[in-house]
């Protein structure tokens, strides 16, 4: 029976534990050669390698990146088998095949998944979680030992173990902390370097690290990176070091902790692998993921779109009175006020213009645009936004439609929650926000944003529910005959499709009307985790990170400006997150 407290399934929490429970015996190999912690084959052609004591990264859009790490998991929705994902791949795990049909097979083949401190246990001391995962390996060891040593003997050697493998495995991350303290007192990287502890004390052959989340500081960062190292570099007790696939869309400082990567195209084709100790290690990361996207101008709308357009030639700069004007703009995450996610953020879009915001959710990017929008994201906001020069008011969705801004988007962000009794749901950052002050939500839990296509937030007068694909694009047309001063469009784009396709051809339409709005004299601000889609509509594009603007590409003022494409947005950033 599933217990659920504050959101919180223990069910689901057990569920996701799985994944570090096995792989503490290790069977003798039958040569010296030791074969890599993964190798994932098609028709014996290996795909992808990570060696034993290496950190290899993995790159590519969020869809992707989690798709595979739910398959080495053992939670893809994907016909299950052993050994085989699909046709004829097969995938290794310590040189065995790996049963990968559930999260319990998948841990028993020696893979543990590291959820960037999503799967902690707040009711229990940082040693107990180190542990979480472990605790019927250690009861079925305790009760053999007992068997063996009979009833004089020392009944205390299995906890001094534990107590050791908790002790090492703190170590090793880098943590110093008491394992008696209290989970819920850790902080952000802290909580990740639980998780990485847990793996370690479960002895995996495999570590996957899914490195988005919570964003951490400059700091926090360098802490997180040097412990996945150190991991790497320690032996387990009867086996070499453990491989750590880490699962990232950051390029920018990836060549101190990983050696090798990968890039993964948007079908999940992976690159050759890239060796990021060469001299341009790193650019040549930028390049494949680029590449990977493909390119724009099967949705490039025929006029305007690039920084070099007619429209371009009248953009005003970023310190202009005319058009939208954010200043200074922060807002928290919506369960907790101390968290960050958009940090004293300023942006200016003149009439005319097509500002595009990149980053995935949890970066800030979409988050500003909705927060700014009736403060609809944040436990707590504050800031200035001006129109035309003028400070307007935009403290509710009324006020900010009376100003002339206007917030629409066809994939809202949402946070997954679970009520009692075990219901699934998923609710806005503003429902969030109110079931933490009523007590209804774990205020600790960091629960992660995502877009899923469910609908429009009540932006346009009369709408109740959300659109289909077609009335998505038919509210743009909309937005035409209305008084909006200032448009801001989440995630605006639909999917990917090659030129001809209903998909391909509705993105070529949604990118010619959001530059009719701009034509139209309207301020358009586009926030969207596709740097293909930004770089074909957008005259600028700024990349968001950790609520933060990490770069600028296609400003009309800059003497050097590059060419507005995805490698450039992509660069912008240092990476797709």
């Amino acid at each position: 029976m599933d217990i659920h407290h504050g959101g919180e399934s223990t069910g689901d929490l057990a569920g996701a534990l799985a994944s570090v429970r096995g792989g503490e015996a290790t069977a003798e190999r039958e040569s010296s050669s030791v074969p890599p912690a993964l190798a994932i084959l098609r028709d014996g052609t290996p795909l992808l390698e990570v060696p034993v004591g290496t950190v290899h990264a993995v790159l590519g859009p969020v869809s992707t990146l989690r798709h595979l790490i739910a398959r080495l998991s053992g939670t893809s929705t994907a016909p299950r088998g052993a050994a085989r994902a699909s046709g004829s791949e097969t995938v290794l795990v310590d040189g065995r095949p790996a049963r990968l049909s559930s999260r319990a097979a998948s841990s028993a083949s020696g893979v543990a998944v590291v959820t960037a401190g999503q799967a902690i246990s707040w009711s229990q001391t940082i040693g107990e979680n180190v542990l979480l995962g472990s605790e019927r390996a250690a009861g079925l060891r305790e009760t053999v030992m007992r068997l063996l040593r009979g009833p004089s003997g020392d009944r205390s050697s299995v906890g001094q173990s534990d107590a050791a493998r908790i002790h090492r495995a703190l170590s090793i991350v880098g943590l110093d902390r008491s394992p008696a303290d209290s989970a819920g007192a850790l902080s952000v990287v802290e909580r990740r370097l639980v998780e990485l502890a847990r793996a370690v004390a479960a002895e995996a052959s495999l570590i996957v690290i899914d490195d988005s989340g919570p964003a951490l500081r400059a700091d926090e960062v360098e802490r997180w990176r040097q412990a996945m190292v150190e991991v790497a570099r320690a032996p387990r007790t009867a086996a070499p070091a453990p491989g750590i696939l880490l699962a990232t869309g950051a390029v920018t400082g990836l060549a101190r902790v990983a050696s090798t990567a990968t890039v993964l195209a948007v079908g999940g084709v992976p690159s050759p692998s890239i060796d990021l100790s060469a001299v341009d290690g790193e650019r040549e990361v930028l390049e494949a993921l680029a590449a990977g996207l493909g390119g724009v101008d099967a949705f490039h709308p025929v006029a305007g779109g690039s920084s070099t357009s007619d429209g371009a030639a009248v953009v005003a700069s970023s310190v202009t009175a005319a058009g939208l004007t954010v200043e200074h703009w922060t807002a928290s995450h919506p369960a907790d006020p101390e968290r960050i996610v958009v940090d004293d953020l300023s942006f200016a879009c003149a009439p005319g213009e097509v500002l595009g915001l990149f980053g995935p959710p949890d970066s800030g990017a979409g988050e500003v645009l909705l927060s700014v929008f009736g403060r609809s994201y944040g436990a707590r906001t504050r800031g200035s936004v001006a129109l035309d020069g003028a400070v307007v008011d935009v403290s509710t969705t009324d006020l900010a439609r009376a100003a002339g801004v206007l917030y629409t988007t066809e994939h809202p962000i949402r946070f997954d929650l679970s009520f009692l009794g075990g219901v699934p749901s998923s609710v806005s950052p503003d429902a969030l926000t109110r079931m933490v002050r009523l007590g209804v939500a774990d205020p600790r839990r960091d629960y992660r944003a995502t877009t899923v296509p469910s609908g429009l937030v009540a932006a346009l007068p009369g709408v109740h529910r959300g659109p289909d694909a077609d009335q998505f694009t038919e509210s743009l047309r909309i937005i035409a005959d209305t008084g909006a001063r200032a448009v801001l469009l989440a995630e605006p784009f639909g999917r990917a499709g090659a030129p001809g396709s209903e998909d391909g051809r509705r993105r070529a339409e949604r990118c010619a009307l959001i530059r009719s709005l701009a034509a139209s004299g309207r301020a358009v601000v586009v926030s969207s985790e596709d740097p293909a889609a930004l770089a074909a509509v957008c005259d600028r594009v700024v990349a968001v990170r950790a609520g933060r603007i990490v770069g600028t590409v296609g400003a009309a003022d800059a003497p050097d400006s590059e060419p507005l494409d995805a490698r450039a947005v992509i660069e912008a950033m240092g990476g797709l997150a």
